[in-house]
Order: structure tokens, then C-alpha cells, then sequence
């Protein structure tokens, strides 16, 4: 009897160093976004460190680096929420360095805003994407500094007024707005796989429908 208590002990111990140690590195977040990313650490059952250095220039806004010879698909879903929730869309990479972080299997979180101090440049023209009606993708969207003007299947324009506001794009139309996150994902083209400025809706709108679509810019050259 003691015997197997010793064995189920050991099984729990031995599980417990199996699992991943998440290290969070994030740069320039608003007290906003750091307070919600705090809590939502706190929630989740993965162990957790944050790490007082700079986050790689090379690294997108939101990445999970993980180790190539262990793959936690469970927990980096997990970790991919907590980054989607607060507005970002998260790229996942592999490693296979031999490191302090990342060679026992441990997981790396990187969460930046890139424009905070710096001043938001928005693509000219963009396009729709992930409409809720097929007819209303591809439509073209021209920025000036203060508005954005949709080029309706019709021809007609309509032009909205638009800001950048806590590391969100907001187009307002009459009595509400749109808010979308922005991401830097590479898209699958004819030609392979091509950089972009996509900025994904936050929230569904009933009317009018042609707002009710991302935004986005795929770079041929």
C-alpha cells in the first residue's frame, strides 16, 4: 500500500516539473493593458515569470516562442486567448536553441505595443476581408488623416470619421463605431506567403453590413 501512494506521489511530482514555465516579456503596454494582462496570468494554471528585458526588434507585436522538441498545444491556446482578448493576434514560433528559457520546453510570451510614443501610420488604401456578406469584400478603403471613405459595390462613397485611440483603429458612423485590433500576419497568396497590415473588427455590427468586415493590405513586392 505504501508502495503505490509512493508511486502516485512520484507520478504527481513528475508531472508537475512536465509542465511549462511561461516567461512574459512585454514593452510599452498602457497601465490599461498591463493591469488586464496581470489578471488574466493570475487566472490562467500555468506557472509564470515576467522577465525585465527587452523584447527582440524582430519579434511581432504578440509572439509565443516555445521549444521545437515539446509541443504544448493545449497551453498555447491558453496563452493565445489571453493575447487575443486584449487585442492582439498572436504568431507562434519554434526554437531549437539550447537556452535558459526555452530548453526544458518552458514557453516564451512577448507582448508589445510598437506604437506607443510614436506616431500611428495607417495604410492609404486597404481593402475588406471576412465580411459578414461575400458580396461586401474587396471594397475599397481610402484613409486620409481624418476619415475613411468605403467605395460601395454601388460606386457611392461614404466617408466616416476615424481615430487612433489606445492602440485601437475606431471608425465611427452616426450614433456608434467599429474598433479594430492590428496585426502583421503573412497571408497565403498564389505567389506564397506575403507580409500584411490586417485590422480585424472587434465586434459585429447589423447595419450597415459593409462595416461589418476586417481591413486589410497584402504586400506583393
Amino acid at each position: 500500500m505504501k508502495n503505490g501512494i509512493l508511486i502516485y506521489v512520484l507520478a504527481l511530482l513528475l508531472a508537475a516539473c512536465q509542465q511549462p514555465t511561461v516567461h512574459v516579456f512585454s514593452e510599452n503596454l498602457q497601465d490599461e493593458q498591463r493591469d488586464q494582462l496581470d489578471a488574466a496570468l493570475k487566472a490562467q494554471s500555468l506557472p509564470y515569470e515576467y522577465v525585465p528585458l527587452a523584447i527582440p526588434s524582430g519579434f511581432g507585436e504578440a509572439t509565443l516562442l516555445l521549444s521545437s522538441d515539446k509541443i504544448y498545444p493545449k497551453e498555447t491556446e491558453q496563452l493565445a486567448t489571453i493575447m487575443q482578448g486584449l487585442g492582439y493576434e498572436p504568431q507562434v514560433s519554434y526554437t531549437t536553441r539550447s537556452n535558459h528559457f526555452y530548453g526544458d520546453g518552458n514557453i516564451g510570451f512577448y507582448l508589445k505595443n510598437a506604437v506607443a510614443g510614436t506616431t500611428f501610420v495607417i495604410p492609404k488604401k486597404l481593402r475588406t476581408t471576412q465580411c459578414s456578406e461575400d458580396k461586401y469584400n474587396d471594397l475599397l478603403v481610402t484613409f486620409t488623416d481624418k476619415y475613411a471613405d468605403f467605395t460601395l459595390p454601388s460606386g457611392a462613397v461614404v466617408r466616416l470619421g476615424w481615430e487612433f485611440l489606445y492602440g485601437y483603429v475606431v471608425i465611427y458612423y452616426k450614433n456608434y463605431s467599429q474598433t479594430y485590433s492590428h496585426s502583421q500576419p503573412l497571408v497565403n497568396t498564389p505567389f506564397g506567403a506575403k507580409p500584411s497590415d490586417t485590422y480585424r473588427f472587434t465586434a459585429h455590427v447589423n447595419n450597415p453590413s459593409w462595416l461589418d468586415c476586417s481591413l486589410q493590405i497584402v504586400y506583393m513586392d
